[in-house]
């Protein structure tokens, strides 16, 4: 079935809009300083209590595994890219929702296949995952409001 082409909306269009970019440098240390203590933060803890190996082992994994993913939506997202200010949101949004799904995903097949223990394999991928957010989400809210009010300063929006 062909659907009339004027049943489409028309195109509108967005050349005004203003173009931003995330800081790549520093979501990059972001990440990385959520990948040393997600991963490094197992170490610290089992030189502080008495962790066993297996378990240390796990939390290891778990952080390791969320760290990558987490890395690879940031690296979807392409921050160095300028974007348009209505995809930026939407973009981070998607690849935040598609890191979380993945994490356990990928967890889920490691965990059918070697049957690891639970509890420090689930709090390592929990924990590096909720680390990235909390490191990531008011530097992209930073960056994204310092753009906006240096547009504003410069009298480029146009709110009407």
């Amino acid at each position: 079935m062909k659907v009339p082409s004027d049943q489409f909306p028309e195109r509108s269009d967005r050349s005004s809009e203003p173009l931003y970019r995330l800081p790549a440098r520093l979501l990059g240390l972001g990440w990385l300083v959520s990948g040393v203590i997600g991963v490094g933060g197992w170490f610290l803890a089992s030189w502080i209590v008495q962790v066993q190996p297996d378990w240390l082992k796990w939390g290891v994994i778990g952080g390791v595994i969320s760290t990558v993913i987490g890395g690879l939506g940031l690296l979807i997202i392409g921050p160095w890219k300028p974007r348009r200010s209505g995809d930026l949101p939407t973009l981070w949004l998607a690849s935040t929702t598609g890191r979380l799904l993945a994490i356990p995903a990928v967890a889920f097949v490691i965990y059918s296949a070697t049957r690891p223990p639970d509890k420090p394999f689930v709090i390592g991928l929990a924990a590096s995952a909720l680390i990235l957010l909390m490191i990531e989400v008011p530097i992209i809210a930073k960056s994204m409001l310092a753009q906006i009010e240096e547009d504003e300063a410069r009298g480029t929006r146009d709110d009407g």
